[in-house]
């Protein structure tokens, strides 16, 4: 397993971890930078939410979207955040609190979502599908219970996107895609368009990283190299060298890594 299938793709499976906070710990990270609030933003545009809407956030980790979300439906409106984790729905309860925001929270599996048919005005998830064994079969159960006219939203990383500036560019390729497999991003327009989803947008989001701790927090790449050495992609020696590389460009402040991931948008048919 990788980067995304060790640590990351663990996320399907949060509350048997033997550290679950590990993964809220990780959102925190992830939402503290300037690039995927920026990002985050942009969705709730694509959403056109609107004072007293009914918003769903599927995947909703420890709430922050969801927050962001009632404060622009307010009291007349209602945003309800479901994640399969229960260690993600209390964290999200716990921040809740002492809010007068109309939010609900509750426990929910994204292929059999508790709702009626077309009881959203609009449904959004951030960073779900790359994890999913299924995606076709979760955007249309999201499209059931959004209504006729009612948008949804998607974004998603694509894993091969991922690049770190290194002076051996084809040892770098090898360590970056080893077993980063996940491209649900790009796929995205396709199940859109698959769906009979109408007035389609596609937005590209690319996170730029100038420290590398930063960048193994996020994309682990300690854990990508030392795996690549253990199923002899690469030699121990050549991880040496690799990091000593990285570590020295980090030091000079010539560190360089991004990844480039998609927002997508479209529109439930009336018909």
């Amino acid at each position: 397993m990788s980067t995304d299938v060790t640590k990351l793709s663990s996320f399907a499976n949060v509350d048997q971890s033997t550290n679950p906070n590990y993964f809220v710990h990780y959102l925190d990270t992830v939402s503290s930078l300037e690039a995927v609030q920026a990002a985050k933003r942009q969705t709730y545009n694509l959403l056109e939410a609107c004072v007293g809407e009914y918003i769903l956030d599927v995947g909703c980790g420890i709430g922050s979207d969801v927050q962001a979300l009632a404060k622009i439906v307010g009291n007349t409106g209602l945003v309800v955040g479901v994640d399969f984790s229960e260690t993600m729905i209390q964290e999200a309860q716990k921040r809740n609190q002492g809010l007068d925001l109309a939010i609900k929270y509750q426990q929910g599996d994204v292929y059999s979502l508790q709702f009626p048919d077309n009881t959203f005005d609009a449904c959004r998830t951030d960073r779900l599908f790359h994890f999913l064994d299924n995606p076709t079969k979760a955007l249309h159960e999201m499209l059931r219970v959004t209504r006729p006219g009612g948008r949804i939203v998607i974004s998603e990383p694509d894993w091969e996107t991922l690049v770190v500036d290194h002076a051996d560019p084809i040892l770098t390729h090898k360590i970056l895609n080893f077993g980063n497999s996940s491209c649900m991003g790009r796929k995205l327009p396709a199940l859109f368009k698959k769906a009979h989803l109408q007035e389609i947008a596609i937005i590209p989001i690319t996170i730029i990283l100038s420290d590398f701790a930063l960048a193994d927090r996020l994309f682990h790449l300690l854990e990508l190299s030392k795996r690549a050495v253990d199923m002899k992609i690469i030699s121990t020696t050549e991880v040496a060298e690799w990091l000593t590389n990285l570590m020295r460009a980090n030091q000079e402040n010539l560190f360089f890594c991004s990844m480039t991931g998609f927002i997508v948008r479209g529109q439930k048919s009336f018909l």
